[in-house]
């Protein structure tokens, strides 16, 4: 698959999921909810997804990362991301996989989106600091390196 139709399928996914929340909202003209026409269409609209749920979803994009397969893998952790959004675990892959990539601004975005979730997990700092050290930001890869030390001590020597 090409980057282009990744990005559609995700969009696409996003709008399923979006008429889906819609779609449970709705009300007849009594002020009664759908429940009922509600109930069927999330099956439905659920079906359109993969039949995965989340954590096989990030088992199967982690087996696909590992065998560098990182467009396969990033779709797949696009769709666990619209399964589950805010998810500070899915962020972080979807960051690191796009800094396995080389695509480091949008690894950044993914990390800083990931912290806005769980601010101790040292490992988005640890991330965070080899794209900066990479780039020549030393003040930027220092603040994140502390940012780590201060979680665990651990990573004083990396």
């Amino acid at each position: 698959m090409t980057i282009l139709q990744l990005i559609m399928l995700a969009a696409s996914a996003y709008f399923a999921f979006k008429i889906y929340e819609h779609i449970g909202t709705l009300k007849d003209s009594d002020g009664k909810e759908f429940q009922k026409a509600s109930n069927e269409s999330t099956k439905r609209t659920k079906e359109a997804f993969s039949t995965f749920d989340v954590s096989d979803l990030l088992e199967k994009a982690d087996k696909e990362r590992e065998n560098n397969n990182l467009d396969k893998a990033m779709a797949i952790y696009s769709e666990a991301n619209i399964k589950s959004p805010n998810s500070d675990e899915i962020l972080f892959k979807m960051g690191y996989t796009l800094a396995l990539q080389g695509r480091d601004e949008e690894a950044l975005e993914y990390f800083e989106d990931a912290l806005k979730v769980d601010q101790n997990n040292p490992f988005t700092y640890v991330e965070m600091y080899k794209i900066y050290k990479k780039q020549g930001d030393n003040d930027k890869a220092e603040f994140y390196h502390q940012k780590a030390i201060e979680i665990d001590e651990n990573f004083r020597n990396i």
